[in-house]
């Protein structure tokens, strides 16, 4: 223990002997190494607190290099979309996952809970939309090349923050790692972190549940995508739809059911907010619009 050190030193050191993970105690042995006394008699505490520094470093490559596949590869594509949630530890990115799906990750007031990727599905009225939340965005630490390589595949990215500063380095992380989607930030913990920042487009409670449901909404209309049901004549629409691009027309909603329903096409019945009427006869051009019900005829 240094003589002379202080209280934020202790603190650091206390962080340091709670980390469950290695992640979160090269963070806690960086911020001791910044703190403790710079003199002669603390040369000793500083090489021993470089050693463990670069020992842990050094575990957690080898940890990587055993590994036969990417973290990318564990995470399949299983929904209708997928959106990846990114951000900075403690931002609230476990508990929202655990708000918006089925999925139980681990919960903890430590930093760097999250060591791999944790996902979840909901379904946003027959769209089945995948939530997968990466572990927490550092620099120098190798695993999140592998994990912005899972956000590569991601039709949405949710940035979760708390205040500007985060958002703004997750956005460079992001911009450096040139990956350009879809973005929608996200500020959680609004029940106890009052002050929205001022880039954040929507604003949540994952503990309260507050603002979820409208947070699924906003979701869903970011991807622009839209669901489409089919019926057969004399019998009730689909219950599940086929999902489609924003803007899809008749003639790409009978491509994806099969290719032979744009040869044989004679004429579609739609039901729906793209018609004027219901019931009305379309073509193949004819643009869909979110929950419409279409009845294809087909030539003999």
């Amino acid at each position: 223990m240094p003589i002379n050190a202080s209280p934020e030193y202790f603190k650091a050191q206390g962080e340091y002997l709670a980390a469950k993970t290695k992640e979160a105690k090269i963070v806690a042995l960086e911020k001791m190494i910044k703190l403790a006394p710079k003199h002669k008699g603390s040369e000793n505490l500083l090489a021993e607190l470089r050693a463990k520094l670069s020992k842990l470093k050094r575990e957690l490559q080898e940890e990587k290099k055993k590994k036969k596949h990417s973290s990318n590869l564990a995470v399949k594509k299983t929904g209708d979309a997928l959106v990846v949630l990114v951000g900075l530890t403690k931002s609230g990115k476990s508990s929202l996952l655990s708000a918006l799906t089925n999925a139980s990750p681990r919960i903890s007031p430590f930093p760097y809970t999250t060591i791999t990727p944790e996902q979840g599905v909901f379904d946003y009225g027959g769209c089945k939309i995948q939530i997968v939340e990466i572990p927490s965005l550092r620099k120098n630490i190798e695993l999140d090349s592998e994990n912005l390589g899972i956000v590569r595949t991601a039709d949405l990215v949710i940035i979760v923050a708390l205040n500007d500063e985060e958002i703004e380095q997750v956005m460079q992380e992001l911009e450096e790692a040139k990956i350009s989607l879809p973005t929608l930030v996200v500020h959680n913990k609004m029940d106890i972190i009052q002050k929205i920042p001022s880039r954040s487009e929507f604003s949540v409670s994952s503990l309260a549940k507050q603002n979820i449901e409208e947070l699924k909404d906003k979701i869903f209309k970011k991807l622009k995508i839209i669901r489409i049901f089919t019926k057969e004549p004399g019998k009730k629409k689909s219950e599940l739809p086929i999902i489609l691009k924003e803007k899809s027309t008749i003639r790409d909603l009978a491509e994806k059911i099969h290719k032979s329903f744009v040869e044989k096409f004679n004429y579609a019945l739609v039901w729906g907010s793209s018609v004027k009427f219901q019931g009305q006869r379309c073509g193949l051009e004819h643009q869909l619009e979110d929950g419409d019900i279409v009845e294809i005829y087909l030539r003999k």
